[in-house]
């Protein structure tokens, strides 16, 4: 409205409500007239406008945030992606982050549910869809909630890993709580071990029938390659199988602390100590872009 005068205090409010620059700030008010509520309506139909224009780019840049509770028997995990590094370091984007991740944390049901369901849920009177919308139009970049885990271990303990630069996130659930220091070690490491060896299921058992099947006719295939006889085709592959899973189930891996132990080895060896028969029941691992 042509003559209206907007007052400082007013940009200064609405600046501090929205997280908005100060020019973007005065000129919303300006079109409404001074009109607060007119305004706010402005930017976030701006921020709107700004995450639409930005969905086609690419957001491989980001961070985890893992939250636990006192106990750490319930554990959430979630990745939160950015077009670059330097928004990842964004205090209002991790703080954005660190609030999925409560959100996820207390989230009883969310065994199951898409990352839809997620961004329906209410974060402070909005949604968290909305929330990240108006992120977007105030940082300028296009930014999402790619994945999230969330692990209950009910009477058990829940081990977390965040690598130092908070792209590479672990949960391992381990059947025992965590009332021993060693099992709380143990879990640590697990966790880590997770994290540095990159383990594809716990036991050899849950690898799928099919993964195996493709596995084998892939290393027949290359035995056959190198000018093997045919009669020894199968022994060989078989052979390379075994190795293979000994390197991607967390059970038969190398301890990455003492390379000679296996991981079975380092929870049998807490087991007797503790007077414990600790299993692992499952493990989350997220890497940002992965």
């Amino acid at each position: 409205m042509a003559g209206t005068v907007i007052s400082a205090a007013a940009v200064s409010e609405l600046r501090q409500e929205t997280g908005v620059g100060m020019m973007d700030c005065k000129k919303a008010l300006m079109e409404a007239g001074g009109d607060k509520e007119k305004a706010l309506e402005t930017l976030r139909k701006k921020g709107m406008a700004a995450a639409e224009k930005r969905a086609a780019r690419t957001a491989n840049e980001g961070i985890v945030v893992i939250k636990t509770n006192e106990q750490n028997s319930v554990a959430s995990l979630v990745e939160i992606n950015s077009e670059t590094d330097f928004v990842a370091r964004n205090e209002e984007f991790q703080q954005f982050g660190a609030k999925v991740a409560d959100l996820v944390l207390n989230w009883k049901d969310a065994g199951g549910k898409s990352i839809d369901d997620l961004k329906a849920l209410d974060m402070g009177g909005k949604t968290v869809d909305a929330t990240l919308t108006e992120l977007v139009g105030k940082i300028g970049e296009k930014l999402q909630v790619n994945r999230f885990a969330r692990i209950d271990a009910g009477n058990g303990y829940v081990g977390t890993y965040v690598h130092s630069d908070t792209k590479l996130g672990v949960l391992v659930e381990l059947n025992v709580p965590g009332d021993d220091d060693k099992v709380k070690t143990l879990a640590r490491d697990l966790a880590m071990q997770t994290a540095a060896a990159k383990p594809m299921v716990v036991n050899r058992a849950e690898m799928s029938k099919e993964k195996l099947d493709a596995e084998l006719e892939i290393e027949k295939e290359r035995a056959r390659g190198e000018g093997k006889p045919e009669p020894a085709i199968q022994k060989i592959a078989e052979g390379r199988i075994n190795k293979w899973l000994s390197s991607v189930v967390l059970m038969e891996q190398p301890f990455v602390k003492e390379q000679k132990i296996k991981i079975s080895d380092v929870i049998a060896e807490v087991s007797k100590g503790t007077g414990k028969d600790i299993k692992v029941k499952s493990f989350v691992r997220i890497r940002v872009g992965e």
